[in-house]
């Protein structure tokens, strides 16, 4: 689809909007990108952006082709502009499909459909990305050519595993980038960086009372006295939560097996312990995001790093379902709704993800359409499913993520001795600064006890959005230090709004959501360290019913009170774990012991999480 617009006396962009407006004959038909498959069903990988981001036909590609897409004018409906746009602002039609919902825009959050949904989105931000690099690659010179066409056919969107690599890629934290272009190497304006709007707020079809809609450019944790994004703010929040975020994907990977628990949902009654993708998916938000646009759901779409980061979510759901095949898409309730589906839709496999076309008719993908990657002919390293059967590929996929998320060296934590003499007396030192390293040496995925705490809390218990940061021990007196506190557990964040009310005038949909915050991590780092004599109820609940603490912050860096979260509850809990012994299976996962006595007395603590 490809709109050239008339002169008249009318702006382009009233235009689009009067295009917006009629029934137009022919969709938009979502393929992925369509080129580089083998002739035994290979087809072409979407890589870790680490690997990716090297200097070579592919990478020069993706970059010029991202910047080419970006500098689109905002009013083609195939711009990134409007692409991003369908995620949240300006809340508009896309491709002739209208939504009339309260929420800011299509994309499913807190409900069942959100892996699904994301999958078409991104499939078709690949296919625009793919198609500016086809007609990149042709502009080479005679000599470079050729190779440079053979990598547009093959080229993927990479992902960002930040799982494994929790800093902020280099890529994306840079301003500028240089890459070798049709007229030789250049330095240009780096479009991972950033996105540059072409218009005011008003000109975006904005809501002025947004907080964040009167930014000319995408930001991270923006400064307010340097009135710029601070990137190694970004770094710091993702390496403060790595820990708690690598045992998260773990343990999706491994104590899941119900979909619908893995999606998001929480319906009333149901108990199961395992964590869901969004929660792990808003923790990076957050951590990314700061008080900038990948905070917000209505904006976070024009952050470049947004489409990295999901295509690591969908990874990470296309390798989960390659260990449970037969769990998919139970119906349930969509309880806050988008701009296109009312509250209260029951969502099924046979669900329209709107406004993803099929066809260029009406025909819109449907869970059930998207459930394979090679409906959109790309894969991932792990996932080579064209060469194993499924049970093969379970087991393939099994053994990686142990290596990935899980490594294993041994099942019991001992006392390092030789730190005992020197250990400190403050619990926040003597459970601080807990790196990813630390946490992999000490193998807490596979240990013979896992501990949790559990948050259970109203989809729109404030007006905007917010985090809950634990800490063992005391907090630190400045609200800036929390989300990097050396004595930082985790964080639990949730993917609100900047204003809530502006979606829902009339009052919040009702519902509730949950997730999980390891503490394994941080409490076999103090038996490691001589302060905790093993991770036994015995010694593990006296030492949280005296060091366990929480803080509740906004994106703005205001303190919230505790008790101003309605429908708040925080649990704590442990369970015996039988710890893997080969490479390509999973630890077992014993019953759920609560500890009440953890949380009595504390704001919103609570038994059984319900």
């Amino acid at each position: 689809m490809h709109l050239t617009f008339a002169r008249s006396g009318r702006s382009p962009f009233v235009l689009f909007f009067l295009f917006l407006l009629v029934d137009c004959s022919t969709a938009f038909r979502i393929t992925g990108a369509p080129g580089g498959f083998g002739s035994n069903g290979e087809r072409p990988l979407r890589y870790e952006i680490h690997d990716f981001a090297n200097p070579g036909p592919a990478f020069d590609l993706y970059i010029l082709a991202l910047r080419d897409f970006q500098l689109l004018n905002q009013t083609d409906p195939l711009s990134y502009f409007q692409i991003a746009g369908i995620h949240g602002f300006p809340r508009v039609s896309w491709d002739g499909v209208a939504g009339s919902g309260g929420y800011p825009g299509f994309c499913m959050h807190a409900s069942t459909p959100f892996p699904t949904w994301h999958r078409p989105y991104l499939a078709l931000y690949e296919q625009l990305i793919w198609q500016h690099a086809q007609n990149i690659a042709r502009t080479y010179p005679d000599d470079q050519r050729e190779q440079y066409v053979n990598a547009s056919v093959t080229l993927r969107h990479p992902y960002w595993d930040w799982a494994v690599h929790p800093a902020l890629p280099d890529v994306v934290a840079e301003p500028r980038i240089t890459v070798n272009t049709p007229i030789g190497w250049r330095t240009m304006d780096n479009p991972l960086y950033q996105y540059v709007f072409q218009s005011n707020a008003a000109g975006n079809g904005f809501p002025l009372s947004d907080p964040m809609a009167n930014f000319s450019r995408t930001v991270r944790w923006w400064d307010q006295t340097t009135k710029s994004s601070n990137q190694s703010a970004a770094t710091a929040a993702l390496l403060a939560n790595a820990a708690s975020i690598q045992s998260l994907v773990y343990q999706m990977f491994t104590a899941l097996t119900d979909y619908t628990a893995f999606s998001c949902t929480w319906p009333g009654g149901q108990q199961n312990t395992g964590n869901n993708i969004e929660t792990i998916h808003n923790s990076i938000h957050n951590s990314i995001g700061g008080y900038g646009h990948m905070q917000f759901p209505e904006v976070a779409g024009f952050d470049p790093v947004f489409y990295l980061h999901h295509a690591n979510v969908d990874r990470l759901f296309a390798m989960w379902q390659a260990l449970y095949p037969d769990s998919y898409m139970e119906p349930t309730v969509n309880a806050y709704g988008s701009y296109y589906e009312p509250v209260g839709f029951v969502d099924t496999a046979a669900t329209a993800l709107a406004p993803f076309h099929s066809d260029d008719g009406s025909t819109m993908f449907t869970s059930h359409d998207v459930r394979s990657t090679a409906t959109f002919g790309y894969s991932y390293p792990e996932l080579p499913d064209w060469e194993l059967n499924p049970d093969q590929l379970a087991a393939h996929v099994r053994a990686i993520v142990n290596s990935l998320y899980g490594p294993s060296t041994n099942s019991t934590v001992r006392r390092a001795s030789e730190e005992i003499k020197s250990r400190s007396t403050n619990i926040a030192d003597s459970f601080g600064n807990i790196s990813l390293d630390l946490a992999r040496h000490l193998n807490v995925n596979n240990l013979n006890t896992q501990w949790s705490i559990t948050v259970l809390v109203d989809r729109f218990p404030l007006d905007t959005s917010f985090s809950i940061d634990f800490f063992m021990g005391d907090a630190p007196h400045e609200v800036s230090q929390w989300p990097t506190a050396a004595n930082l557990i985790g964080t639990y964040a949730q993917f609100n709004p900047a204003n809530v009310t502006l979606f829902h005038p009339n009052g919040f949909p009702e519902g509730q959501v949950r997730g999980e915050i390891p503490m394994t991590h941080t409490l076999a780092v103090g038996v490691s360290r001589g302060v905790l004599r093993d991770l036994s109820p015995q010694s593990v609940v006296p030492l949280l019913q005296k060091a366990l603490t929480w803080k509740v912050r906004t994106p703005a860096g205001e303190e919230v009170p505790v008790t101003a979260l309605s429908g708040l509850s925080l649990s704590v809990s442990t369970r015996p774990v039988v710890p893997r012994t080969a490479r390509n299976r999973f630890p077992q996962y014993g019953a759920v012991q609560w500890l009440d006595s953890v949380t009595e007395g504390k704001p919103c603590g609570a038994g059984r999480a319900h």
